[in-house]
């Protein structure tokens, strides 16, 4: 009989954590550890192993049916379809690298490879915010700008099994540079681009020679003690993520986008710049029904996108 848990593997430029979970997305161990990511893929994967066959040990048949599958959330570029990454920038030395293949090999089990944004859709359309919806979206609002799409009930994919790249979307001529473009989303809507951020709108204060000298937390502390000019960067960091959310439901009409880790993190008054600054940028009809929330999971979200790469493969959708 096969095994009805399932062993996950969420993949971090800094940290790394292997769980346990169920289908009905309850976690029963969990391990968390430095990425080491320098150290390249090879390291990394030798780490997770270590972590993976202690646990699997631990749960083998003890009250149910041991793990039969593997899942990893890691972010792209990859070939989902293949599990194949392919060069991920905060991942340096990922280059083509057949996960999915290695990790069958090395563990016996089928395993799912998936991209951290959709990985993270995945959870909230199972047990999350999106729970209950056809057509809905996951903005990371993270160290980077990552976006899972779903549409009619599957996760929108390329012919090679690209997610979408929403922070490679120049929204502005002028602005900081990331992701290899001036003016990009992620520039404006990522932890790392509102740093750059700063130092574009401030560069007296914030720029240091092109690069930004503060970081989100700071900025962030500093909007709490009062200070405008942060709050300036941080309200503009908003509107530009409701322009994107704005931009995306003029495309695809989504029941619900919910967006990561900076909505919980900033909290609601800017989360509600975002809302506003989508109202006014919306086509009424195919956003006007559009709910924007920060991810219901919080804390758990990471380590259940994970597992719910095998879990939505295998659920039920009409």
């Amino acid at each position: 009989m096969a095994g009805d848990l399932i062993l996950g593997w969420d993949v971090g430029g800094t940290k790394s954590a292997a769980v346990i979970g169920t289908a009905a997305g309850e976690v029963l161990e969990r391990r968390q550890w430095d990425s080491d990511a320098h150290l390249g893929w090879a390291k990394m994967l030798a780490d997770f192993l270590v972590h993976a066959r202690a646990m699997l040990a631990r749960h083998a048949g003890v009250g149910h049916a041991g793990v039969g599958r593997v899942g990893v959330s890691i972010g792209g570029p990859l070939n989902t379809l293949t599990g194949v990454v392919l060069s991920p920038p905060h991942l340096p030395g990922w280059d083509n690298v057949p996960l999915a293949e290695i990790l069958h090999r090395e563990l016996g089990l089928p395993a799912v490879v998936e991209h951290d944004a959709a990985a993270c859709l995945e959870a909230e359309w199972l047990w999350g915010a999106a729970r209950d919806t056809t057509h809905c979206a996951y903005f990371t609002c993270g160290t980077g700008f990552g976006a899972g799409v779903m549409i009619d009930g599957r996760i929108l994919r390329g012919p090679s099994g690209q997610s979408p790249e929403i922070g490679h979307v120049r929204i502005d001529r002028d602005g900081p540079v990331m992701f290899g473009k001036v003016g990009c989303s992620e520039s404006f809507c990522s932890g790392e681009g509102i740093g750059k951020l700063a130092g574009f709108m401030f560069p007296e204060r914030f720029g240091q020679g092109g690069v930004s000298s503060v970081s989100t937390r700071q900025l962030m502390e500093l909007t709490q003690q009062g200070d405008v000019q942060a709050r300036a960067v941080l309200e503009e960091s908003a509107r530009r993520t409701g322009q994107v959310c704005a931009m995306l439901a003029d495309l695809m009409a989504p029941q619900v986008i919910v967006l990561g880790s900076l909505a919980r993190y900033f909290g609601q008054w800017w989360l509600a710049i975002v809302r506003e600054e989508f109202a006014r940028e919306v086509l009424p009809i195919n956003g006007g029904h559009t709910q924007i929330v920060a991810s219901a999971l919080g804390e758990r979200l990471q380590d259940l996108s994970a597992i719910a790469p095998c879990v939505f493969r295998s659920a039920p959708r009409d």
